[in-house]
């Protein structure tokens, strides 16, 4: 039996594109018969259908749960759409362990399968999504984890199109029987901005399945290139911690952070490179230790013009997601706010940015930027490197957004706020989200600014974006 919900996105969202690993998955299991590219052009005329993998843990014997398949499609349907979903054991081989179908759950049944239900959408449907869902039976047998086939049938020319390899996903049934193991994940955070301010980060610590029993592990901080405070040190980089951590919060999906770890940062004013320090996890209790070491990266935040505090400066969101920036800039000892001519945010790397804005502080303005070009108002902000070249300028709080083919800056909901013109600071309120066209990896975030008597910033490292 099918569960289907219909649900509308947030303002700006955008719908996600496979991997490439995912493409090449399918491919290797003969699914895919043409792939061009792991990106296409999506037209407002007829809109694409998106299907996204999903896993869910899968409960011990006499339970059941449901694992949900978002639909989502981008522009408004041109037609009635009236398709089916099928739900059936994956193919058996490369990467895929069939599970055992069944039409009710029982000994030996994973999940009820069904084929062809049918589904529809109305003609001049706004962007949306339909949720289908999968019911799951429990079991206490400890196994390898399992795949479902998740497949959409469309009529032609029905309103929508499946993308070039096919209208289906992969549901993943995670075993979560036996002893779990514990991973301990690695982050990187910026420097705080004020020499003696002090920012508190966490180390996510998660489970690989949950478990009845309490689980426990010792953990302790070990300085790299950081240095952690001591009675005798002259400057230090964090705190040194020590301790039990008790795991009672048990996940309900892959890899969700059930405990954390907190270590305290320390500001110091001084221009320098990263710097490192790692967290060390032992005597784990009722769990094994799969990923028992994890390394804290500090970046350096301080320029020339000022300081800076991002937040959040290390995030993981989903491709359509609206994540929001907040950008706090502090001015040079002895000048006074009036003195900021622009700053610059930019996520990926300065010849292929995902999104480059600049804020100008006369006019209270946001443009986007690219490189070079022929504008007239170009400026170098780059610190030997070409000039950005930026489009007019749009006030926070305007219904367009500033978008590219991979990410928008949402200025319906980006603010600015100041503390008047001789005042020591101004926030910026960034939101942002990513568009299909965007690849799931990781991208650095970067912020320079320039003042009113010439003088202009390096960019600098100020964090990092992981969009799955």
């Amino acid at each position: 039996m099918t569960a289907i919900d219909r649900a509308r996105p947030s303002p700006g969202s955008f719908t996600r594109a496979p991997s490439f690993e995912s493409l090449l998955t399918r491919a290797a299991q003969g699914l895919l018969f043409v792939v061009a590219s792991a990106v296409w052009t999506v037209t407002l005329a007829q809109p694409v259908l998106f299907l996204t993998d999903q896993k869910i843990f899968e409960g011990g014997a006499g339970t059941t749960s449901v694992i949900r398949f978002p639909l989502s499609w981008q522009g408004p349907t041109t037609a009635t759409v009236n398709g089916f979903v099928s739900a059936a054991p994956a193919p058996a081989g490369f990467l895929f362990n069939p599970p055992t179908p069944g039409a009710t759950c029982g000994p030996g049944v994973d999940f009820i399968s069904f084929s062809n239900s049918p589904f529809s959408i109305p003609a001049n449907s706004l962007p949306g999504t339909l949720n289908f869902g999968v019911t799951i039976c429990g079991d206490n047998a400890i196994e390898p984890d399992e795949h479902i086939l998740l497949s959409v049938v469309l009529p032609q020319g029905g309103g929508l199109n499946c993308p070039p390899e096919g209208c289906f996903a992969i549901g993943t049934i995670v075993d979560d029987d036996g002893t779990p193991s514990i991973s301990v994940g690695s982050i990187s955070v910026s420097e705080p901005a004020i020499a003696g301010s002090t920012r508190t980060v966490s180390f996510p610590v998660t489970l690989s399945h949950p478990t009845s029993l309490p689980v426990s592990v010792h953990f302790a901080t070990r300085d790299g290139t950081a240095k952690a405070r001591t009675l005798s040190s002259f400057r230090a980089d964090y705190i040194g911690t020590s301790g039990t951590l008790n795991i009672t919060t048990m996940p309900t999906t892959p890899g969700q952070s059930t405990a954390n770890i907190n270590v305290t940062i320390l500001g110091d004013g001084i221009q320098e490179p990263s710097e490192t320090f790692f967290v060390d996890l032992s005597s784990a209790v009722n769990a094994t230790i799969f990923a028992g070491t994890a390394q804290a990266t500090i970046r350096d935040t301080t320029l020339t013009i000022g300081a800076f505090d991002l937040s959040p400066d290390q995030a993981v969101v989903e491709n359509g997601d609206t994540i929001a920036f907040d950008i706090v800039w502090t001015v040079p000892d002895g000048e006074t706010w009036r003195d900021l001519k622009s700053l610059d945010f930019r996520i990926g790397d300065y010849g292929q940015p995902v999104l480059w804005v600049r804020w100008d502080e006369a006019s209270n303005t946001f443009s986007l930027c690219g490189v070079g070009g022929s504008n007239a108002a170009q400026t170098h902000h780059g610190g030997g490197q070409r000039p950005a070249n930026c489009g007019p300028g749009s006030a926070p709080g305007s219904e367009t957004p500033l978008f590219t083919s991979s990410a928008q800056l949402v200025l319906a909901e980006t603010t600015v706020t100041g503390s008047g013109p001789t005042g020591l600071s101004v926030a910026l309120h960034l939101v942002v989200s990513f568009g299909p066209e965007i690849n799931a990896r990781s991208y650095p975030i970067w912020l320079t600014v320039a003042d009113d008597f010439g003088n202009e910033d390096k960019f600098v490292r100020a964090g990092e974006i992981t969009v799955e």
